[in-house]
């Protein structure tokens, strides 16, 4: 209950700043995700490549809002490099506001701050057993985007999601529509 009610703030705050504007896009990307936890001694990874959609408005030249989804597909985690029966998936909905440096030309630099509400569920694929964590917490970022035509431009960008304690990074590539 208590993560349906943050969504549904998330959403009632993003589309109430998306349609008082008109300068809109809408956008999906390809992202690697890596994980890393060290403990006692074990380390535990997960690298995937996973997708993102997004949604946002530009309030100025320099700055935007945007609200995104991202999908994290399953796959094993592995502990000092060897494969376990562990598995990981999860979502992450997230609020950000964007600073682009640039705005004007072909290409714009930018920063991101944000908020995010993330879900994961750990499976053990061997007897089924499964648990969900889940929580919020901040992320940041960095990027450039690049206009292809008026319409169209392209996202490079490097995002660290915090999880209690612990960092999902991403890497990946975005492609823009302006609405």
């Amino acid at each position: 209950m208590k993560n349906k009610i943050k969504i549904a703030i998330v959403a009632t705050l993003l589309s109430s700043s998306i349609f008082a504007q008109s300068d809109n896009y809408f956008g999906i990307g390809v992202y690697q995700t890596k994980y890393s936890e060290s403990e006692s001694g074990t380390t535990r990874k997960y690298k995937k490549n996973n997708y993102k959609a997004l949604l946002g408005t530009h309030l100025d030249d320099n700055w935007s809002v945007e609200g995104q989804y991202t999908d994290f597909a399953t796959d094993s985690i592995t502990e000092n490099g060897a494969a376990t029966v562990v598995g990981m998936s999860g979502t992450s909905l997230g609020l950000a506001g964007l600073y682009h440096f640039n705005p004007q030309v072909s290409y714009s630099p930018f920063v991101k701050l944000g908020w995010h509400f993330w879900d994961f569920k750990i499976t053990n694929t061997t007897t089924g057993v499964s648990k969900n964590v889940n929580g919020d917490n901040e992320f940041y970022g960095v990027g450039v985007d690049g206009k292809i035509n008026e319409t169209m431009k392209y996202r490079v960008e490097l995002e660290r999601m915090k999880t209690d304690g612990n960092n999902l990074d991403n890497i990946g590539v975005a492609l823009l529509v302006d609405f």
